[in-house]
Parts: structure tokens; C-alpha cells; sequence
């Protein structure tokens, strides 16, 4: 079995190689699925958004805008 420096040169890689390969993929996956997920979050974030924004503006008075409950005062 030849060892040396380079990676083609060695048939085997050593343990700490294989770890770290084994390591960088796992994160890489991880990387990946977390980015499927908050993407996903982001749509359905973004589809509620501009649902609660349509029924709003539909239930607005056309050209009108309500105006703001005076604060309640405390005391």
C-alpha cells in the first residue's frame, strides 16, 4: 500500500482524513437542509403577508382610510 504526501498517492486515506471528509459533508447537508427550511418558512411568511394585506385593503373603505383608535388613558 503506498503513503506519501499528495492525496492521489495514498490508497487509503488516513483516519483523521476521513473524519474530517465525513465532517465537511454532514455540515454541508445540514447547510443545505436548513436553507430548504427557512426558505419554505420565508414563502409562507411572505404568502401570509400579502393574504392579511388583501383582506385589509378589502375591508378598508375605498379611498378612505380609518383613522387610529385615540389611546386609552390611564389612570
Amino acid at each position: 500500500m503506498p503513503t506519501g504526501v499528495g492525496f492521489m498517492e495514498c490508497d487509503t486515506p488516513p483516519e483523521d482524513k476521513v473524519a474530517r471528509l465525513v465532517d465537511k459533508h454532514k455540515l454541508e447537508r445540514a447547510d443545505r437542509e436548513s436553507r430548504l427550511i427557512l426558505d419554505a418558512e420565508r414563502q409562507a411568511r411572505d404568502a401570509k403577508t400579502e393574504r392579511l394585506r388583501k383582506q385589509r385593503l378589502s375591508a378598508e373603505p375605498s379611498g378612505e382610510r380609518q383613522k387610529p383608535a385615540p389611546p386609552k388613558r390611564r389612570g
